[in-house]
């Protein structure tokens, strides 16, 4: 039993090795930049309309608080439906690459950043 044991842990033990000696391959990469298009798609859909309060927050810090309701609630509004048709855009096209890449098409990719 003991010399099982210690056949699995150096099979496996080698196995590990040689998977960290092979990089991923082209294809493992493409699918991993489609599915992180996939998420941030989804994801901006779904969070779209934190813009308003962070748009609200950007405009009080850059022209002061008598800001946040003229300036900051109007732009939350329109970079919020803009995120949102983004996100539909990303979520509907993950399998296309944009600009070469899966790059994000707006920066920052997402509204908490």
């Amino acid at each position: 039993m003991r010399i099982l044991t210690i056949l699995l842990v150096i099979l496996f033990v080698s196995a590990g090795s040689l998977r960290a000696e092979n990089p991923p391959s082209y294809a493992e990469d493409v699918v991993q930049d489609m599915s992180t298009k996939l998420t941030r798609g989804v994801f901006n859909v779904l969070t779209g309309w934190g813009e308003i309060p962070r748009q609200m927050i950007k405009s009080g810090h850059d022209k002061g608080w008598w800001a946040v309701l003229p300036v900051g609630i109007p732009a939350g509004v329109i970079m919020g439906i803009g995120r949102t048709g983004v996100g539909a855009f990303e979520t509907l096209t993950f399998f296309i690459p944009i600009h070469e890449s899966y790059a994000p098409v707006l920066e920052p990719a997402f509204v908490w950043q």
